[in-house]
């Protein structure tokens, strides 16, 4: 029996793979991100990993709550979303865990998603986020206002949230123009 030598039989496997693979193409494509297409709009991919999670706009929309409301001709609209119910940021995020950022962004959808409801008027400016102050059993994230002119106006919106991420109040108040 005729034994090929090793070295011989290397060289005729690569000659075969060029003579093969002569005139095909490659492309490699490599997205990184850190990205959560439950919670943001992400480039590379959209298929959200939570199994818990539900869709993004049934996890942030405003659907069963009582709406307290004063008008005052001096201070001018105050308002609070009171009992609302069903939304959390474990319900939206799949995660029972959370901090400040997570509460953060699940205001913002919130807001988002329910901008007829909350957000201002183009010629009243927009909610823009301060800050988020977690003590003991609650979390508040706090919005300012910002005139049509991007600057600083009165007027706040504040998410109040439970130990657990659960939505307890949205208080919003917008002064007389």
């Amino acid at each position: 029996m005729l034994r090929i030598p090793t070295a011989l039989a290397q060289i005729v496997l690569a000659i075969g793979s060029v003579v093969l693979f002569h005139g095909s193409s490659c492309s490699v494509a490599l997205c990184v991100e850190d990205c959560d297409p439950c919670v943001t709009q992400c480039i590379c991919h959209h298929t959200c990993q939570h199994p818990n999670a539900a869709g993004f706009e049934d996890s942030h929309r405003l659907v069963a709550f009582e709406l307290l409301q004063a008008v005052n001709a001096a201070q001018g609209v105050q308002q609070t979303f009171a009992w609302i119910d069903g939304l959390s940021v474990a319900r939206a995020t799949g995660h029972s865990e959370f901090g400040a950022r997570e509460l953060r962004e699940f205001a913002e959808g919130v807001l988002g998603v329910n901008r007829g409801l909350l957000g201002l008027s183009p010629e009243l400016g927009r909610w823009e986020f301060s800050a988020t102050d977690v003590a003991g059993d609650f979390a508040l994230v706090s919005f300012t206002r910002v005139d049509a002119a991007e600057n600083p106006a009165e007027g706040s919106l504040e998410f109040v949230f439970d130990a657990r991420g659960k939505l307890v109040e949205i208080d919003r108040a917008i002064p007389n123009s």
